[in-house]
């Protein structure tokens, strides 16, 4: 049988046009920027530590990124505010602030070092009406830390503090209700001496007030924090009655916000006195609030009347924590507390300079206040040179910082 040769039929090879060409490098660039885009941004969601810790960009709108992982241990974190307001980065616990960095002007960039256990918590983005980020602490298995000391070492001097910040609030309520009843009376004069009175035991009590950032926001965020500044329906408690009062020189205005601060420090009364301090956030809450005060008037040459008077009282709070902690300190880590003592000693000596130098200015004019009393020197418009005492406040909120750390506290 005869087969026939198998017919061939010619296979046809297209050649792509240069359309096509162009157009699918374009696709797989575009792929390629897409996948680095994914990459990026898995990698900020766990940033690696590096010279500047972990950096954290505010923008007009919030944290970027939104969601970041550290592992447990003392840790440092860079704010880079990238908006166009001075703006201030806080890590919270709940409601309780455990670290903080205020007034970072836009462009700039601040370090904050906090010691963190493993957990989530909040931060806080800029301006208070921000969507807030979230921090996730991992366990790291670090044992580097010093031995830590055990609960009851911790007994009396949280018994004490306690002690010492019920009779604090029992004047702060006093004084806060004086305050309300001389802004209903229209009388501009007691509300001013009522208001330094109340102020000062504030800022004594800044500690503990921290353990709340919604009261603490209420109670003494400044006008820089809201959307509409001073314009701002939410801005209230401490700066809108001093703004009121020393700077607008009235008190016609003021009654729904001295009733929101009088119901305020009733709340905080009774949640101060259900709540249990951490003993971590003694020394860290001191340093805190120091280092707030600080960042915001660092860029001033002078200080007003009223910024050193705010200075006089957390000085006075951080005394009282030092006097407490300091038996535990003499003890687990006695090389700490000469250096201490020494910066809070200095602060001390310079703020008592720097009143009887602005005393001895004091107009005999004002009345009851002719001798140099409180309020005589907040009305003055004598500036007080700023650099000692920034100095000061700084070096001691360091001290206070590194407690911590030193008796192996965290948290």
């Amino acid at each position: 049988m005869t087969h026939s040769a198998p017919s061939s039929t010619p296979i046809s090879r297209t050649t792509p046009s240069p359309r096509l060409l162009r157009a699918g490098l374009a696709s797989s660039f575009l792929l390629m920027l897409i996948a680095l885009g994914v990459f990026a941004l898995s990698l900020q969601a766990v940033q690696p530590p590096r010279a500047e810790g972990f950096i954290v960009n505010v923008t007009a709108g919030g944290c970027q990124p939104e969601q970041l992982e550290v592992p447990a241990g003392q840790r440092t974190f860079t704010i880079v505010n990238r908006s166009d307001r001075a703006i201030e980065w806080e890590i919270i616990d709940g409601v309780m602030v455990l670290a903080e960095r205020e007034n970072i002007a836009p462009g700039l960039r601040q370090p904050l070092t906090a010691s963190l256990t493993p957990g989530d918590y909040i931060m806080t983005c800029g301006l208070l009406s921000n969507p807030r980020g979230t921090l996730h602490v991992a366990p790291n298995g670090d044992t580097s830390q010093p031995k830590a000391l055990v609960a009851r070492d911790f007994i009396g001097p949280l018994a004490e503090y306690r002690v010492y910040t019920l009779l604090q609030l029992r004047q702060l309520t006093s004084q806060v209700r004086a305050l309300h009843d001389a802004i209903y009376a229209d009388d501009l004069h007691t509300a001013r001496a009522a208001y330094l009175e109340a102020r000062r035991i504030d800022q004594r009590l800044a500690t503990p007030i921290g353990l709340f950032s919604d009261l603490d926001q209420r109670m003494n965020a400044h006008a820089d924090y809201f959307a509409q500044r001073e314009s701002d329906p939410d801005f209230g408690g401490f700066p809108r009655v001093a703004l009121s009062l020393f700077e607008r020189g009235t008190t016609t205005d003021l009654k729904p916000t001295i009733d929101r601060l009088v119901e305020d420090v009733e709340t905080l009364k009774t949640r101060l006195e259900d709540a249990a301090i951490p003993p971590a956030q003694l020394a860290n809450g001191s340093a805190r609030v120091l280092q707030a005060w600080h960042d915001r008037q660092v860029s001033q040459a002078t200080l007003s009347p009223r910024d050193l008077f705010d200075l006089a009282g957390l000085t006075e709070g951080a005394g009282k924590i030092v006097s407490l902690l300091a038996p535990l300190l003499e003890r687990q880590a006695p090389g700490t507390l000469p250096p201490l003592n020494d910066d809070l000693a200095t602060l001390q000596q310079d703020l008592a300079n720097a009143n009887a130098d602005n005393t001895s200015g004091s107009d005999d004019s004002r009345g009851n206040d002719a001798s140099g009393g409180p309020l005589a020197r907040v009305e003055s418009d004598d500036g007080i040179d700023a650099k000692r005492l920034l100095q000061d406040s700084e070096a001691l909120a360091k001290s206070l910082s590194a407690i911590n750390r030193a008796l192996a506290l965290s948290g």
